[in-house]
């Protein structure tokens, strides 16, 4: 479990790297995507989730984390959200799902391909959760600031 979660560290800094982070926080980074594929990997194998609320779970974290690295190293959240989700993406079942469906395997290939999506549209429905209650905080406190500036 820990050398999983090492190599999620050492991808998702690799990702940060393509996707040209700063060095700055290029490490802190790499701890972002480690910590979402930790609670991932500890949800779905020690706990028994399933890899759908896994993947849930993980982004929310991971999600939660970039925000708050973003507004204390003043950097946009997509610097650390990105890169993070790297190790949450589903690849290899999407990878199976395209081999079965070679092998005329259809069932099989159907059954992955839906499962994929599903840890898909979890990352998604993750980020989009986190990252709109996050714009609500944030309008509301300028909204307020506002409100005292009127007075």
């Amino acid at each position: 479990m820990l050398v999983s979660i090492f190599f999620a560290f050492i991808a998702t800094i690799a990702f940060g790297k393509l996707f040209n982070t700063p060095r700055r926080v290029l490490v802190l980074g790499g701890l972002v995507g480690a910590i979402g594929f930790a609670v991932y990997i500890y949800m779905k194998d020690v706990l028994g989730y399933s890899s759908m609320l896994s993947n849930f779970a993980g982004t929310i974290v991971l999600s939660i984390i970039s925000e708050v690295f973003a507004r204390i190293f003043k950097e946009p959240v997509t610097v650390f959200s990105i890169p993070g989700i790297i190790p949450l993406v589903p690849g290899l079942p999407l990878y199976r799902a395209m081999n079965f469906f070679m092998r005329n395997a259809y069932n099989v290939g159907m059954e992955k391909m839906v499962q994929a999506s599903l840890d898909a549209t979890a990352i998604a429905l993750g980020i989009l959760l986190i990252s709109s209650i996050a714009r609500l905080f944030k309008n509301s406190k300028t909204r307020a600031l506002q409100a005292k500036i009127k007075e």
